[in-house]
């Protein structure tokens, strides 16, 4: 069986892309990232920052600082 693509149906590829790039929008938005200083100031215990100062994902602990992977404070 095979399909015919219309001129105006984007391609495979075409399709690819945009559902990568929305998925990385997304994945920002959930996640969130920035520098150190732009942390958000109200996170919810659990939530992931992706600290581009550092250069590493950390999640904000029930105490209210922000932990790396390890367990340290950052």
């Amino acid at each position: 069986m095979s399909v015919l693509i219309r001129d105006s149906e984007p391609s495979q590829t075409e399709w690819n892309r945009k559902a990568r790039d929305a998925t990385n929008r997304l994945t920002r938005r959930l996640a969130g990232c920035g520098t150190t200083a732009e942390r958000p100031a109200k996170a919810v215990t659990g939530q992931m920052y992706y600290d581009t100062s550092l250069g590493k994902p950390v999640w904000r602990h029930a105490s209210g600082v922000w932990k790396d992977a390890g367990g340290g404070t950052v």
